[in-house]
């Protein structure tokens, strides 16, 4: 027994010193990988993944044998044994699944002269989505490590690679479903249509903003053409709803999200504003959508980092002025005929560029991640295969994103109530926290919306109507009026909503499985009102909460105080 012992303590001892080399050689490498994708030296990529690939190999190998999975039962030394094998493992599947990505990359082939390499796409996409599901593993894996319980060396290691690995695997996950379900909505299976919706944040809605205008793109085979742009104002309002509706989100938006164009987008069901858009369209135009893509004014900023500028008489548009020309220049330099003739020739200009072919696609991938982590770009498809990939993505609307989080997330939409632009003076911060620790397991979350109106105090009179409301909608000018619900974990009681500590009125309806509490809200210029959203929910009282949101002109600051009982 003693010799077995010995030679066991050597075994590991002998194998350790070799892992110890080969986790060592890795650190370099990491870092020579960083810098030559930025430079996008993808066959210097190509054979730094092969060696990281080829240490990575031997360390798990060292690290995987029984002798040393028993002596990780050793105490003190054990914890060490256990990541120093959980790192090994991770980045030897982490390397192998990339290198068929990096492989790819550096060899596309072509499926055309002009657009969108389609065939580059599908050929990334299983690769892809094997390389996230990697990253995810790793990510739950490392995370589950305790650093504090081992050698300072072997700590800095695992934190830094659990950094690295908790950086990528978000936008990796966000990219994966994209790779597999856009070759087909590019026509690589023949031609379709695409209908891309246009959110307007200048007067925000739950999916961004209205819909302010159509574009209709025809693809094959990778070469998109814009066929047809048709305004909102070209879609004339109904005394009934154009599609059939949930009686739950009627209750609480009111009828009038289905009975205009602008406010398809009013529910956080993407699927439901998918239907709504197409039934829209039918109005228009005899080309049925075969897919429907809506993006907001920062989501095409976005876009035109990966691409370049567009060129106007008017002058430059670029990635860092476009925001501002389009949610405020527009609508304080040109009367409403001008600045719809003004915004197609935007849109067009845009998708010429951002469809030339000329893109790099690693640039765009980076440009594009932000804006779809942030809820701006949203996708549909009529092909069943197709949007089972999207409904279950962060492309599947508010409502998915709300369901993906986890169950501590709460979700604040916003819909504005002024009939104006008046979404770029809208400033708005949010907080989620719990009230009080229970005794009966059950968690009091409170969510505080806090709203500034950010305009000068002579808006009403300096702005035009258009961009104020015109007191329309009986909002004085100058004032936002606001619509914010905030929709709980399923299964959460109703506790109230309260604005600076006076008691409101709101509606509290369940919303597709989402209890939602829903209430409106006035600002005059300069003025900041603070509104508290109440639930109680049957919540592990150790789980932390997290609040998802609109997608605003600007990213708010959220906050999550006091998000646990410990």
């Amino acid at each position: 027994m003693v010799a077995v012992l010995i030679a066991a303590i050597a075994w590991v001892g002998v194998r350790g010193m070799l892992l110890k080399n080969e986790l060592e050689a890795m650190v370099p490498l990491a870092s020579q990988i960083e810098d030559a994708l930025g430079a996008r030296d993808l066959a210097r990529v190509d054979d730094l993944i092969g060696d990281l690939r080829a240490h990575a190999a031997e360390a798990d190998a060292l690290s995987g044998d029984p002798v040393w999975r028993l002596a990780e039962l050793t105490p003190g030394v054990g914890a060490n044994l256990t990541a120093a094998r959980v790192v090994s493992a991770h980045l030897h599947s982490i390397s192998s699944a990339a290198a068929p990505v990096v492989d790819i990359l550096t060899s596309p082939g072509s499926s055309g002269d002009a657009g969108l390499d389609v065939g580059l796409l599908a050929r990334l996409g299983k690769p892809l989505q094997q390389t996230s599901s990697a990253f995810s593993a790793a990510d739950s894996a490392l995370a589950e490590l305790d650093t504090a319980a081992l050698l300072p060396p072997l700590a800095e290691g695992v934190q830094r690679l659990r950094t690295m690995v908790s950086e990528v695997a978000p936008p990796l996950a966000t990219i994966a479903p994209a790779a597999q379900a856009l070759p087909s909505m590019l026509g690589q299976d023949g031609p379709r249509n695409l209908l891309v919706m246009l959110q307007n944040n200048a007067e925000v809605r739950t999916g961004g903003g209205i819909t302010g205008s159509f574009a209709l793109l025809r693809a094959d085979q990778g070469e998109l053409t814009l066929v047809d742009q048709v305004d909102s104002s070209e879609f004339p309002g109904g005394s009934e709803p154009i599609a059939a509706v949930p009686d739950s989100t009627t209750e609480l938006f009111g009828d009038q999200f289905a009975r205009f164009v602008q406010n398809t987008s009013m529910t956080p069901d993407f699927t439901l504003t998918a239907e709504l858009a197409k039934a829209w369209w039918a109005t228009s135009s005899d080309q049925e959508p075969d897919a429907i893509i809506s993006l907001d004014v920062p989501a095409i900023a976005a876009l035109l980092r990966a691409t370049g500028p567009v060129q106007l008489p008017e002058g430059e548009l670029t990635a860092d002025n476009f925001v501002q020309v389009m949610l405020q220049d527009v609508y304080l330099a040109l009367d409403r005929d001008q600045q719809t003739a003004f915004q197609q020739r935007v849109t067009a200009a845009v998708f010429a560029s951002a469809l030339s072919g000329d893109t790099d696609v690693l640039a765009l991938m980076d440009a594009l991640a932000p804006p779809v982590d942030q809820g701006r770009i949203s996708m549909w498809s009529a092909d069943p295969d197709i949007e089972g990939l999207l409904e279950d993505s962060v492309f599947g609307g508010e409502r998915t994103r709300h369901s993906m989080a986890g169950e501590g997330a709460f979700a604040v939409y916003f819909n504005d109530a002024t009939t104006g632009k008046m979404g770029p003076f809208l400033d708005v911060s949010l907080d989620v926290g719990r009230e009080q620790c229970r005794t009966d397991g059950l968690t009091d979350a409170v969510v505080t919306v806090t709203l500034a109106n950010t305009a000068s105090p002579d808006a009403g009179q300096t702005l035009p109507w258009w961009v104020s409301g015109g007191g329309i909608e009986g909002v004085p000018p100058g004032d936002i009026s606001t619509a914010v619900s905030v929709a709980a974990p399923p299964d959460a009681f109703f506790g109230g909503v309260s604005v600076d500590g006076q008691q409101l009125p709101s509606t509290d309806v369940v919303d597709q499985g989402f209890p939602t509490s829903g209430a409106m809200v006035t600002l005059h210029p300069g003025e900041t009102k603070s509104m508290q959203f109440r639930f109680t929910v049957d919540l592990e009282q150790r789980a932390d909460l997290s609040l998802l949101h609109t997608p605003l002109v600007s990213e708010p600051e959220v906050t999550a105080s006091g998000s646990g009982c410990r």
